[in-house]
Parts: C-alpha cells; sequence; structure tokens
C-alpha cells in the first residue's frame, strides 16, 4: 500500500498533535516558563516524522540597534525612594519564518513576525531576542499550552472533554429524533409496542 502525501498543511497539523503540551520548567524574571530545549525538542520531532523544516530570516533593512535608558524610582528598607538608571541596548526586527516541505519545496507557508531583546550588550539583545522570538513563534503558531508539571493531566482531561462533546450533542440529536419517530410510530401501531420494546433491550 502506498504511504499517503500529505500536503504542508496536513503535516503541520500532525506536528501540532505530537507538540501537545509544554511543562513549565524554567524560572526567571519572577515568573515561570518552558524552555525552548523542550519545545524544541517536540516541533523538531515532527518535522523530522514529516519531513517539513523551517527557516528563519530577518528582513534585509528592518534591523535596528539603540540605547535604551529607563528610569525606576525604588524605595529602600527605610522608606526612602531614589530613581534607579538602566541602561540597555534594544535590537528591533521584523522576521519571517518559512515552513517548508522537504520533498516538495513549491509547498511552502511564510509567516511575518517581529524579534525584540533587550539586553546590555547589542550581541546578547540580539540572541536573547531570537531565543524568545522562536519559542513565542511555535507555541502561538501550533497553540502549545504552557502548564505547570501538575497540570498536565488536567489540560488533557479538559482537552478530551471538549474534543468528545461535539460527539456527545450530535448523539443526543440523533436520541431526539429517533425517539420523536418512535413515539409517532407506535402511536399509529400500539399494537406493536411490546414488541418494539423488546427490540430495544
Amino acid at each position: 500500500m502506498a504511504e499517503e502525501k500529505l500536503n504542508l498543511i496536513q503535516r503541520l497539523a500532525k506536528i501540532r498533535r505530537i507538540v501537545d503540551v509544554a511543562v513549565k520548567n524554567k524560572k526567571g524574571f519572577n515568573y515561570t516558563y518552558s524552555d525552548i530545549s523542550q519545545i524544541l525538542a517536540k516541533v523538531q520531532g515532527g518535522q523530522d516524522k514529516y519531513h517539513v523544516s523551517l527557516q528563519s530570516r530577518i528582513v534585509p533593512g528592518t534591523s535596528d540597534v539603540h540605547q535604551v535608558v529607563s528610569v525606576n524610582t525604588k524605595a529602600d528598607k527605610a522608606g526612602n525612594t531614589y530613581d534607579q538608571t538602566t541602561t540597555e541596548m534594544l535590537f528591533k526586527a521584523d522576521m519571517i519564518f518559512t515552513w517548508i516541505c522537504d520533498d516538495d519545496p513549491s509547498d511552502f507557508i511564510e509567516v511575518p513576525w517581529t524579534v525584540v531583546g533587550a539586553q546590555s550588550d547589542p550581541s546578547q539583545a540580539f540572541g536573547s531576542g531570537m531565543t524568545y522570538c522562536t519559542r513565542y513563534f511555535l507555541t502561538n503558531f501550533f497553540q502549545i499550552p504552557q502548564v505547570s508539571a501538575q497540570d498536565v493531566d488536567a489540560y488533557r482531561s479538559q482537552k478530551k472533554e471538549a474534543e468528545l462533546a461535539e460527539d456527545k450533542a450530535i448523539a443526543q440529536g440523533i436520541i431526539e429524533e429517533f425517539d420523536v419517530i418512535l413515539k409517532t410510530y407506535l402511536a399509529d401501531h400500539q399494537d406493536q409496542s411490546e414488541e418494539i420494546q423488546k427490540f430495544l433491550k
């Protein structure tokens, strides 16, 4: 039997199912998030299986690096306020992510995106911006929920319940329609009531 030929949209849909959910396993800047390596491992596993590549490029002429100085008012232990000045390098650029079928390069999807990063050094601002950009692109494109380890099963349960809800609604509609037909039939064929009840059981 010949292997099913999938187009790019179908392959990406299958990769999304592989990715499933990401666990928040990193802490930083007072919040918890999913590490990029965890997300990449899942996405790249799907890419290898379904022969899909992802290319990223910065749109020429859109890169911008400039110094940003911000002043924040803070308070010391005695309650005295003071201004704290922070100087960072801000990197911004427009990007394009491109999904491509490895065995059919004419089947591709371009997704416009933006990269922004801020650090004390321009190269670090670029590097951190690219890391965040890639992580947020993948989590948004594949709609990857990021949950704590103890909430993974609860998320999957809610997802399964949502998937079954439509089937339940369809089944309920069929049952109600069948019930109306049966009652109408029995009203005209009361002599068959006992026989039909045995059949239904």
